[in-house]
């Protein structure tokens, strides 16, 4: 919407409710928090492999970490929650990515909420149908 106060045209912000301005706020703390705390675990993921005695079989180097064939990973949900709880470097690191993964695919739905509120029907399908291409995207039915 825009103003026109003494010859200057001016933009003006629409009004959000109450409920739309709290989830307007969530989306953000989401954002940054989410990459926040994947930067911390994926940090204190890269210090364990530096400091822990790594165990036979397990990557020695950073070349070797970094060049893991796709074979040798588990990508079960409840291994790598269990490998990183046990304090796998791999895992914990792993675990990190999934996070920020995740931040985008939050604030997606976030996004849908809001949407919902302002009733934008238009905007609401375009983001369930991202929201459904990201979740799918996730479990290996996109994109494979």
């Amino acid at each position: 919407m825009r103003e026109r106060t003494a010859g200057v045209e001016t933009q003006t912000r629409p009004t959000l409710s109450p409920a739309q301005e709290r989830i307007d706020l969530l989306i953000s703390r989401v954002l940054r928090s989410g990459v926040l705390l994947a930067a911390v675990i994926g940090l204190i993921g890269l210090i364990l492999f530096f400091v822990r005695e790594p165990l036979p079989g397990e990557p020695q180097t950073l070349p070797e970490l970094l060049h893991l064939r796709p074979e040798t990973l588990t990508t079960s949900p409840a291994s790598l929650v269990s490998g990183a709880l046990a304090g796998q470097p791999e895992d914990v690191m792993r675990v990190g990515l999934l996070i920020l993964i995740l931040t985008p695919t939050a604030r997606v739905a976030l996004t849908l909420i809001l949407f919902l509120l302002e009733r934008d029907l238009i905007f609401v399908a375009i983001a369930a149908v991202i929201l459904l291409i990201l979740l799918g995207g996730l479990v290996g039915l996109v994109g494979g």
